[in-house]
């Protein structure tokens, strides 16, 4: 029996959120949410995550600065940038900052499961 893929996703979109951790937990993913980084840091502190699915745009901390605390913090864990925008500038600043990849939303389910199989070595 094969072990869960541990996801995090973070996003201040209520909605998006929760439609996304149903569809990711369809597919066999251990999800955990946080509406801002404040409580994504509390949840990677309280258990261990493969993947961390991540908004670019939150009222708090922006994505690349909790990419930034995530790289030093968890450097096991990898982080998927997801953005609404088509930012270049902040799409190679993530890479460069260790994200394993950035992706635009809407991406298609099929195409972030693969990209998360990858992130967690599957």
């Amino acid at each position: 029996m094969t072990v869960p893929i541990r996801i995090l996703l973070v996003d201040d979109e209520a909605a998006f959120v929760d439609t996304l951790a149903k569809r990711l937990a369809h597919l066999g993913a251990r999800v955990s949410t946080a509406e801002d980084g404040v409580d994504a840091y509390a949840v990677l502190e309280a258990e261990p995550v493969d993947v961390v699915l991540l908004d670019m745009h939150m009222p708090d901390l922006n994505g690349l600065e909790i990419l930034k605390i995530i790289r030093k913090n968890f450097p096991g864990t990898e982080v998927i940038l997801l953005t609404g925008e088509g930012d270049m500038t902040r799409h190679m600043q993530s890479l460069e900052a260790g994200a394993f990849d950035f992706l635009h939303k809407p991406v298609p389910l099929e195409r972030l499961w693969k990209r998360i199989l990858e992130a967690a070595g599957r």
